[in-house]
């Protein structure tokens, strides 16, 4: 038998909790709650980590359950992690706390006031089974996680909301603050995995769809997460204007798949609700999707693009479809209403307390060095002390690993 290890956690503040029997009206709703979390120091299952919990405590950033694993990467001790954030506000499913999962690598040996670096993943999917933490290597496509624990950092990589926990999906694609509560909440939970030694010292970077997560952590971490010291934030090509983002590649095929992620996420979590927009006019397939292309639109929903890419084999299929000219019906980046909740979510609105790097390879053909240029623009406009720096030759994924060293460094240098 496992052995199991529990950690008592109280929660101070308004909760509410449904029971079978809700008819005491003299009951105090706002009395404090123990809460247990699930400690496993050794691996469990993925059918025994990620399902639901049977009990969730309606407060963001509590470790519900801890698990570890075998981490690939060395000198490191690797927790699989469940917690709870604040939920996607609006849409058909808004709520005040969902449950999310994702990873903590600890230095080894001992140490206490630990910074802690929080990595956002790119695009892998919307679907649960796309969430990293469910690979076979969780802990495989963080980048720099080597030299940040050799540095003695804790790194944190969040799922995201919606991938991860069986049931949960769709993951709210490219909402951008459901992304930060997702990176502000795993460095809360931190708090009560076991040995973390963390301190109050956070740097927030990531890539692509990760880059804009990393950039809403910092929009919100004054006014959301008080109690974090957030240093820097670093974002690699990072989706940051959304909206022209898919006007320059809505005829490619990758823009084609992100818009097949985009369309089989919203069209769960923003339908009209009431009736007043026709079906194919709302945030919906039928309104974005050539009718011939609904399957196909379907069957991308369902993919990944992390671990073994489901997304491979549909490829051609994209492809044929948009030279025959049977992918779209709405250019997202253009037409309402997805053109208007695109630029909602797009980052650069708020300022950012803290150094702000943009880097992006010369040869990104999916976000390009316009789309992040415009990012700069709007930080720098509003305040932001924010920097872009352009990689020559490198495209999306080569843009990375050219910026990596000058990312570590930038965010190891910032201001303590």
């Amino acid at each position: 038998m496992r052995p199991i290890r529990t950690t008592a956690l109280l929660l101070i503040g308004l909760v509410t909790i449904v029971t079978a029997s809700c008819s005491d009206s003299t009951k105090d709703s706002t009395a404090p709650i123990t809460f247990t979390a699930e400690i496993h120091e050794s691996p469990i299952s993925d059918a025994e980590f990620y399902a639901p919990p049977t009990m969730t405590p309606q407060a963001p950033g509590v470790l519900i359950r801890a698990a570890v694993f075998e981490s690939s990467i060395a000198h490191a001790r690797g927790w699989r992690v469940m917690f709870t954030s604040e939920g996607t506000h609006e849409g058909l499913l808004p709520q005040t706390a969902t449950i999310e999962t994702g990873i903590v690598l600890l230095p080894n040996g001992s140490g206490d006031d630990r910074p802690v670096a929080v990595w956002g993943h790119p695009t892998t999917g919307i679907a649960t089974a796309c969430a990293p933490s469910r690979q076979k290597v969780p802990d495989g496509n963080i980048a720099g996680a080597q030299q940040l624990i050799d540095a003695g950092w804790i790194v944190a990589a969040p799922d995201y909301e919606g991938l991860g926990i069986d049931g949960f999906g769709p993951h709210p694609y490219m909402v951008g603050d459901s992304l930060g509560h997702s990176m502000l909440d795993i460095v809360r939970a931190i708090e009560d995995v076991p040995d973390a030694k963390r301190s109050d010292r956070v740097a927030a970077y990531g890539h692509s769809e990760g880059g804009q997560a990393a950039l809403f952590a910092g929009q919100l971490a004054v006014s959301y997460a008080p109690e974090l010291r957030l240093t820097s934030v670093a974002a690699m090509a990072p989706s940051g204007e959304l909206d022209q983002i898919f006007r320059e590649d809505h005829t490619t095929v990758t823009g084609a798949l992100l818009g097949g992620f985009l369309g089989g996420s919203w069209s769960k979590w923003f339908p009209d609700t009431n009736g007043s927009v026709p079906l194919d006019e709302g945030f919906t397939s039928e309104s974005l999707f050539d009718r011939s292309s609904w399957k196909l639109a379907d069957n991308i929903a369902t993919a990944c693009s992390v671990g073994e890419p489901s997304v491979i084999p549909l490829w051609g299929q994209i492809q044929t479809a948009l030279d025959a000219g049977t992918f779209w019906r709405r250019n997202p980046g253009t037409d309402a209403p997805w053109s208007v909740k695109l630029a909602e979510n797009s980052a650069g609105q708020e300022p950012i307390p803290a150094p702000v790097l943009l880097t992006v390879g010369a040869a990104d053909d999916i976000v390009s060095p316009a789309a992040v240029a415009a990012t700069e623009a709007r930080y720098r406009d509003n305040g932001t002390d924010v920097t872009m720096k352009t990689f020559a030759g490198g495209d999306h994924m080569s843009g990375v690993s050219l910026a990596l060293t000058e990312v570590l460094a930038f965010m190891k240098d910032a201001p303590k």
